[in-house]
């Protein structure tokens, strides 16, 4: 796997084909901190969490089969125990959060009532440091610029960590501060989609859908290749919309109703 960053990084996977997820930040709430960090003028760092899913606890007795290219000679019928979490493993996520959830006490952070990836310290002074945490992306801001980067060293001091300093991505999205303005982008993502789908070279119109256009359910046969290419074009805007572009949320929810048997009109 190659990340936005150019960073190359291979894992080794459970089968795990059903996942439990973890609570993540919502990006409602992603959105309301950073107009607020703009508006107050506050200090932002960002860390990325190496391997996070490996540090989670399992409480239960889990075992899976040895790796392809890893099995022990004359040993082969053998099974591994797992101790502690591992990539595909539909307990990871949750392990994960519980531990970080922990420790962020441990360190003063209360999480958020309102939502499980929102971790906030309130410092006697009335100094605050917000934590922003999806997964193993997290962010960290606040008025006290050296408070931020205490808070965001204890963090680092249990975890291997990538230190993103003043954050350039978060989930993705592209984050450009100057001053007191935040200006965010997901045109990297977007370009891959054109990519992806063949449209680079695509005419640029002002609406997503065509003005009175009402689209009409398709009775006939699924196409499987159409089915899987537009539920594709879905998720794909889906992410989109829901990062950067609520101005596609309309067009993009109203086709996102024919996704069990759109046509080829949908499709375009």
């Amino acid at each position: 796997m190659t990340k936005s960053d150019g960073c190359k990084k291979a894992r080794l996977v459970a089968k795990g084909f059903s996942q439990i997820f973890s609570p993540v930040v919502w990006y409602e709430s992603v959105h309301l901190l950073l107009v607020a960090a703009a508006l107050e003028g506050w200090h932002i760092e960002g860390l990325d969490v190496k391997s996070a899913f490996l540090y989670g606890q399992l409480d239960e007795e889990i075992y899976m089969e040895q790796p392809e290219g890893f099995k022990i000679h004359c040993q082969e019928q053998k099974v591994l125990h797992l101790c502690q979490a591992i990539y595909g493993l539909k307990q990871a996520a949750l392990a994960w959060w519980k531990e970080l959830l922990t420790f962020m006490h441990k360190i003063g952070f209360e999480c958020s009532q309102s939502d499980a990836g929102i971790f906030i310290y309130k410092a006697k002074n009335r100094d605050i440091v917000i934590a922003m945490i999806y997964i193993d992306d997290s962010s960290f801001m606040g008025n006290n610029a050296t408070l931020v980067k205490e808070k965001k060293k204890a963090f680092m001091g249990i975890w291997k960590c990538h230190d993103l300093g003043e954050p350039k991505e978060f989930l993705g999205i592209t984050i450009r501060c100057s001053g007191r303005k935040i200006i965010l982008d997901q045109k990297a993502y977007l370009t891959k989609v054109l990519d992806c789908f063949s449209m680079t070279n695509a005419i640029i119109v002002n609406m997503p859908l065509l003005h009175g256009y009402t689209p009409v359910a398709h009775t006939g046969n699924p196409d499987p290749t159409l089915w899987t290419q537009y539920q594709a074009i879905i998720s794909s805007l889906l992410y989109l919309m829901l990062g950067t572009h609520s101005d596609i949320a309309f067009a993009v929810i109203k086709l996102s109703q024919f996704s069990a048997n759109p046509s080829k009109e949908h499709y375009e």
